[in-house]
């Protein structure tokens, strides 16, 4: 009997006292599964039924409860397994994608909705979040529906890359397995026989992979193994043509599939093994000691060459930022444009809230996003957001370089402190072990002789009391304690980074105190979804004639790749397509609104003329770096009250 007899809720009554040391009641069932003690009594009936023959039964004891025997754990686990209890979305979407990829025939709607406990209408969205990521995404698999039914197309390659991607999602670098499935279709003795392997001769032909795709290639061999014992096999792909040739590549994937063949009694034919050599061809790593701007050339096609260089073109004339010269990033970036050109790139995604990275990214996400019509013009595709972050990892460090090598980057810094000369002494050299990429230390001063010092071209006085120093208004002043504690440190780095972002910034950019003045303004909406705000806000350029239709659907596509809401109260959205003039269209909404799960109550939007678009990093530095304040933003529903709180954050002027 298969597990799958037992309906969802079934397994999770079985799961729930499995892991119980006691009896546990009828009532704590019910509440724990939502539903009523009848239900429970009912389903209890069904499974002792069900499991008589396999000697699993719950036995009821008066007063006390339920309680599990079982003489086979193991065959338990299989019943039970709390792998299959679809808790999220995410869960069941990819029960679906798994049982449509290993079903020859259609499988009735009303067997997923039984088997997940789940209405007609929450399937219908798990469809749409499957659609989302298997048919409009890569494979781009079509799932077809006839009257009550579901099926894959009958594309076996499509078929064993979903089925790649549902293995090596959220693997357990720490350990051996994935944490949704295990080894419920992939053999682990199969499994282990590959990975060695692998491991062997890639080794012996000196060939590195990433972690995640030698996951994915030891999954892809036992994944191809398995099907073609159950009697699929791939078709030649059409679309691969004019590939060079990787000979050692091809020797290593031969070597490995010759020896498994003998291990695993089966046979490889040759379409099977052009799309293994394929994989590791494409996702082997570069010797990057062989690479600098002189041999590129021999080492990436031209095609690469010309994507990376408009991309780079692009940053230059949209942001006035030149990041060609730097030859590590360089190779870097053509690296990642070779790598996204393979049909089956992979990127680990970040166990983390995606959200962090966004938040301490925001610049470079913004220069990343850019790359959107690159890739659209020559890869026919937009990346999606873990393509993006990788690309603002990338930017993010070539940024931290210009930032140390520019001339005359590090800020002119004296310190003021009130104690004697040696814990002044202490704290310069303990500032430079912190910040010395940041920070030249031109003078030591008592406070005493504040008024006898030229300020003039000093760019930053840190200083540890809290009083005026100079009316010079050329540098910033930052106070600190004497004893420079964490706290110092990291108040400190932040405003370093924003001074560095602010170097970003077109000097000719018009006065943030203009645009808020200057602003469309809606005060207290009572809207209840974001696109009738966008389109609201969008309205207000469009009906102008300050930027063309194009504005909105650019919004619009921006939202859905890579959303403008990441941090609560506030959010901030624009387009680079091209404004008459640079403007600000604000709302306040009287009650907040869902967002990318954040409660947000302000929307700014902004149109720009093209030689002002680094105004877009000046909003986001001010709007989220300079003591952002969520708890407070979420209750400011009016104009004024929003522009007491911007006045303060962007030093403004109200009118």
């Amino acid at each position: 009997m298969n597990s799958n007899n037992l309906i969802l809720r079934q397994r999770k009554l079985l799961n729930y006292i499995q892991n119980q040391k006691s009896y546990v009641t009828g009532t704590e069932l019910a509440t724990y599964l939502q539903v009523s003690p009848r239900t429970i009594r009912n389903d209890i009936t069904e499974i002792n039924s069900k499991l008589f023959n396999r000697k699993i039964q719950i036995i009821s004891v008066r007063s006390k409860g339920y309680m599990l025997e079982a003489s086979n754990p193991e065959t338990l686990n299989n019943f039970s397994n709390s792998n299959n209890t679809f808790l999220t979305r995410e869960d069941r979407v990819r029960y679906i994608a798994f049982k449509l990829c290993l079903s020859d025939s259609p499988i009735n709607i009303y067997d997923f909705e039984s088997e997940m406990f789940i209405s007609h209408t929450t399937l219908d969205h798990d469809l749409q979040a499957l659609r989302k990521k298997y048919i409009f995404s890569f494979p781009h698999i079509k799932l077809m529906k006839s009257k009550d039914s579901l099926t894959f197309e009958h594309n076996e390659r499509k078929r064993r890359a979903i089925l790649n991607a549902l293995f090596h999602e959220d693997w357990d670098y720490n350990s051996h397995g994935n944490a949704y499935y295990n080894y419920e279709y992939v053999d682990e003795q199969v499994l282990d026989i590959i990975t060695n392997e692998v491991k062997y001769f890639l080794n012996k032909y000196s060939i590195q992979l990433e972690d995640l795709n030698n996951v994915t290639l030891n999954l892809s061999i036992s994944i191809m193994y398995h099907r073609i014992q159950s009697g699929y096999k791939l078709n030649a792909d059409p679309s691969v043509t004019d590939i060079a040739l990787d000979t050692t590549a091809k020797l290593a994937v031969d070597d490995i599939l010759t020896s498994l063949e003998k291990k695993l009694n089966c046979q490889f034919d040759s379409i099977e093994r052009f799309d293994i050599y394929l994989y590791v061809s494409s996702n082997r790593l570069m010797d990057a000691s062989k690479l600098n701007f002189d041999t590129v050339s021999h080492f990436f096609s031209k095609e690469i060459l010309h994507i990376t260089d408009v991309y780079l073109q692009s940053v230059k004339n949209t942001y006035h930022i030149d990041l060609s010269l730097d030859e590590d990033f360089y190779i870097t970036l053509l690296q990642y444009v070779r790598y996204l050109q393979f049909p089956m790139h992979n990127f680990i995604k970040i166990q983390d809230n995606s959200d962090i990275a966004r938040a301490n990214l925001i610049i470079e996400f913004e220069i990343a996003y850019l790359f959107q019509n690159v890739a659209l013009k020559y890869m026919k595709y937009r990346l999606n957001y873990i393509e993006l972050l990788y690309l603002a990892f990338c930017i993010s460090g070539a940024l931290k370089y210009r930032n140390q090598n520019i001339e005359n980057s590090k800020f002119k810094t004296v310190i003021l402190c009130h104690l004697n000369l040696y814990a002044l002494w202490s704290l310069k050299r303990r500032l430079l072990d912190r910040f010395n990429t940041y920070i030249d230390i031109v003078s030591l001063l008592p406070v005493s002789s504040k008024d006898n010092y030229d300020f003039s071209k000093v760019d930053l006085i840190i200083t540890t009391v809290n009083k005026k120093i100079t009316d010079t208004p050329n540098p910033e002043i930052f106070y600190i304690s004497p004893l420079l504690t964490q706290m110092d440190q990291t108040n400190l780095e932040l405003y370093l980074l924003k001074r560095q972002s602010d170097r970003l910034y077109s000097l000719n950019l018009p006065p943030l105190q203009d645009l808020f003045n200057c602003a469309f303004w809606h005060e207290k909406l009572i809207l209840d979804d974001k696109i009738s705000i966008i389109k609201l806000l969008a309205s207000d350029f469009i009906n102008e004639q300050l930027v063309s239709a194009e504005y909105l659907s650019n919004i619009l596509q921006r939202e859905s790749i890579l959303t403008f809401a990441f941090q609560p109260g506030i959010v901030l959205m624009y387009s680079l397509v091209p404004s008459i003039k640079t403007c600000l269209s604000i709302a306040t909404l009287e009650h907040r609104i869902k967002w990318n799960n954040y409660k947000i109550r302000t929307i700014i939007m902004v149109a720009i003329k093209p030689e002002h678009a680094t105004i877009i990093f000046k909003l986001f530095n001010n709007l989220f770096y300079n003591g952002y304040n969520p708890d407070y933003i979420q209750h400011l529903k009016t104009k004024d009250e929003l522009m007491k709180y911007l006045q303060k954050i962007f030093r403004l002027k109200i009118e």
